[in-house]
């Protein structure tokens, strides 16, 4: 380390000095005294080294008694302080942190302990939020569920088909949600020992339009698909890649206003391939944008929850995408929202 350096400098630097101001009064005693003869000089000599070399030594060991004492406090205190730290986390105290000690290897530690810490937190925060949500969606369709059959139970209600529509459509609703918790845990699986494919992205796109069809021509939604020839080549995980467009291409259709439109553009951008789904109604706010790829977010949380689906489609497209290497993105303005995602091409891939 580099204190350590100029200590030893240091040390060094003032054993030289005690040598050469002692030779420089031995000197002097030499030439003031006179000598008698040549072995009283060599006496004198010899006694002169004797005590510099003895000084030196003395001065070596104390200054280095001292310079180590002071490394191994300098080193010492900042893993003492880790090994506190650590403790803190290890008791549950995702919030230590470590200040940066001035050593450079020792600064280098804390910075990838707080960086350890700092991802436990936020995994911590998101496992939390993630918990709260699924008790918050799962809570209201079994209140409903469970006061409708202590209704039946009790006889105070009749099973009309009505009420039998209302219980199967909260059913409906608690599927939903189980399966796209379901989709997400698989999105988050390694991928890199599925099989994979070349893929034909507008088939996937047609295919998923195809299945919602019904429902866009009882609301007079208008659909345009938009795709450009000779595209590169996608390779990719099939299935992934499907369940991304078909969870697009359902939450276009969950949002589009009745008599509006769906676009779908797939075209080369740059060394990928940009596939983007655009649907008329109501804007994002600006501050929203980033929050629609999070778990279980919903942009409004009053919508009923069979118009609202359960805020995990677009988590699972945003954890499937980023898997293959790609990006998503979303923009919202003058009645219109965009949603889309970026693949690399095979030959940009390789």
């Amino acid at each position: 380390m580099l204190a350590m350096v100029i200590a030893s400098v240091i040390v060094a630097g003032v054993i030289l000095v005690a040598v050469q101001w002692f030779s420089t009064q031995q000197i002097a005693e030499l030439l003031m005294d006179g000598v008698q003869s040549p072995a009283e000089a060599d006496a004198m000599v010899d006694e002169y080294i004797g005590r510099v070399v003895a000084i030196g030594a003395v001065a070596g060991v104390a200054l280095g008694w001292v310079a180590a004492w002071w490394l191994v406090r300098r080193v010492l205190r900042p893993l003492e302080r880790l090994t506190d730290e650590t403790r803190r986390i290890a008791a549950g105290d995702l919030s230590a942190r470590m200040p940066e000690p001035p050593d450079l290897e020792l600064r280098e530690v804390a910075r990838a302990f707080n960086r350890m810490a700092a991802t436990l937190e936020r995994v911590e925060q998101l496992r939390t939020a993630l918990v709260e949500d699924v008790a918050h969606e799962l809570r209201t369709p079994l209140a409903g569920l469970r006061g409708y059959t202590e209704a039946l139970a009790d006889g105070i209600i009749e099973p009309t088909p009505e009420m039998l529509r209302t219980v199967h459509a909260e059913i409906e609703r608690l599927t939903r949600l189980v399966e796209g918790l379901d989709a997400l845990a698989r999105s988050e699986a390694p991928m890199r020992d599925r099989a994979r494919a070349e893929v034909d992205l507008g088939e996937l796109v047609r295919r998923a339009m195809a299945l919602v069809a019904p429902e866009l021509a009882a609301r007079a939604i208008q659909v345009s698909i938009d795709e450009s020839r000779d595209l590169p080549a996608l390779v990719a995980e099939p299935d992934a890649i499907g369940q991304v467009v078909a969870n697009l291409v359902q939450n276009a259709t969950r949002y589009t206003t009745d008599g509006g439109a769906i676009t779908v553009r797939i075209g080369r951008d740059g060394s990928s391939i940009r596939c983007t789904i655009a649907n008329s109604g109501p804007e994002i706010p600006a501050a929203e944008l980033p929050l629609i790829w999070e778990r279980l977010h919903r942009v409004d949380r009053s919508r009923t929850r069979t118009t609202g689906g359960a805020g995990i489609g677009l988590a699972v497209v945003r954890q499937i995408v980023e898997a293959h290497g790609g990006v998503v993105g979303a923009t919202s303005s003058s009645g219109t929202t965009e949603i889309w995602f970026r693949l690399p091409s095979a030959r940009g891939a390789g």
